[in-house]
């Protein structure tokens, strides 16, 4: 069999042509202030094909590309430090079967977390996602194509293929104490979702905890010893989703991506349509926040084919992220009419908390979707409103516990006063991000300051920066 060599894999793994990756790397070399660099395709097929080895700091960008700190690149040398993200790529690879779920949480939930690169970084303006184009598709395909074969088995039968997982013993045991227990710690954590007083990372390392907790129970399960119970596939798709949204509240979306790849394997396997439908709505997300907005609307028909009859607060979620895709493709009538059809299931919603659906469903979700909507759509004058009634509420007299994903929220609010030329205003809703957070998290300090930097003449953006430097560094 023809040998492939690393670096093909971590580009066709983001479904890159070499021209495509060339560019990223062009792009990449430049923000980490390493120089320019001309992006040609001929350079990647020669490294590809082993005819030549990239300069140290083209490696260094490659690396920052696929989240390997670059003192691994001086440690290892090329090309075997290219081996150590194919993590990722092991866990795209996996085949979509009970055993091939179990493979995947654990790929992820066991990963070590990479270490700050060595040289100065500045994060791209855009989160750069595992899967991509005809890659994520081929991904959806397998997922829907599972979920129906579980739901045409009749019960108490595995489709064809599949490793059956152990069950546990009649009556509760040590094991079905100690999910029980997870289970009630992860519902706490989800009830955080609307307001909290905990910051993110402080409630992502919780989430953490209690996603490993379940895969290592899962993992034991299928290999034989203990027994696993039948409930832990269900289990492990709500921690895997909690650590996707969390992951996202603290600016990391590489990480929030990964963790929602493996929720999306777990409910598949659980054979659960809703909570399918739920960890599909947040793989949008993540790819609205990369600017794709093909593959969003991508996700959201696979998240609609998954459950042809969502609950109307699925249906508001859905709408709302079709919106915003539909925005970004420059069809803002089309975003209204989506809009209004999220409205018109907010109307029969209910607005209370839903084990494993992470998404508060009110009128504040859908005044946030109708922002963006229209900020996407480039009439941020027509976003404005909805996000001043945003910064009112969460700025008001009387303090009151914050979504944990307000500080991600206010970005929006601050790409949308820059965009009307209000330098101050998008001041102010940094301070309210900086109040709602005590400390914004690193991620989201370093996406705020970029926005802010060409706007220093302005005292109050330059006071504004000077607080956000010792959060960004």
């Amino acid at each position: 069999m023809r040998h492939v060599h690393p670096l093909t894999r971590l580009r066709t793994g983001k479904g890159l042509s070499e021209p495509e990756y060339a560019k990223l790397i062009a792009r990449t070399h430049a923000a980490l202030a390493l120089g320019q660099l001309a992006a040609r395709r001929e350079k990647v097929a020669h490294w590809e094909s082993g005819r030549a080895v990239p300069a140290h700091t083209v490696q260094l960008a490659i690396a920052h590309i696929h989240g390997v700190p670059a003192r691994e690149v001086h440690r290892l040398g090329w090309p075997h430090w290219l081996h150590l993200p194919e993590g990722d790529a092991a866990l795209l690879d996996r085949p979509y079967t009970d055993h091939g779920a179990v493979l995947a949480l654990r790929a992820v939930a066991h990963r070590p977390e990479p270490t700050r690169p060595t040289v100065p970084t500045v994060p791209p303006d855009r989160p750069e996602l595992a899967l991509r184009g005809r890659a994520l598709a081929t991904q959806l395909r397998g997922a829907l194509r599972r979920l129906a074969e579980t739901r045409a088995t009749p019960p108490g039968t595995r489709p064809p293929g599949n490793r059956p997982t152990a069950r546990g013993p009649a009556g509760p045991g040590p094991a079905q104490t100690h999910l029980r227990w997870i289970e009630a710690r992860t519902t706490a954590l989800e009830l955080h979702e609307p307001g909290t007083l905990v910051p993110p990372a402080v409630l992502y390392a919780a989430a953490d905890a209690e996603h490993r907790f379940v895969v290592d129970h899962l993992a034991a399960g299928a290999g034989g010893e203990p027994p696993s119970p039948p409930d832990l596939f269900p289990l492990a798709a709500r921690t895997a989703l909690l650590c996707t949204w969390l992951s996202s509240a603290v600016g990391e979306e590489a990480r929030a991506e990964r963790h929602n790849l493996v929720a999306l394997r777990a409910a598949v396997a659980a054979g659960h349509r809703t909570a399918v439908a739920a960890v599909l709505a947040q793989l949008a997300t993540r790819h609205l926040l990369a600017g794709d907005a093909a593959d969003a609307r991508t996700i959201v028909q696979a998240a609609r084919l998954a459950e042809p009859y969502p609950s109307p607060a699925v249906t508001v979620v859905l709408n709302t992220r079709d919106a915003l895709a539909l925005a970004r493709l420059g069809r803002s009538g089309d975003a209204e009419r989506a809009l209004g059809r999220a409205s018109d299931a907010l109307a029969s919603a209910d607005g209370g908390h839903r084990p494993g659906f992470p998404f508060t469903v009110d009128d504040h979700h859908l005044a946030v979707a109708h922002a963006d909507a229209w900020l996407h759509a480039a009439r941020p004058r027509r976003a404005e409103p909805h996000l001043a009634a945003l910064l009112e509420r969460l700025d008001g007299a009387e303090p009151a516990p914050a979504p944990p994903l307000a500080g991600r929220v206010l970005l929006s609010a601050v790409d949308t006063y820059l965009a009307l030329g209000e330098a101050a205003q998008a001041a102010r809703a940094t301070y309210c991000a900086l109040a709602l957070t005590g400390t914004l998290p690193p991620g989201l300090a370093v996406q705020y300051h970029r926005r802010l930097a060409a706007h220093q003449h302005e005292p109050l953006v330059r006071d504004t920066l000077a607080r956000l430097g010792h959060d960004a560094g």
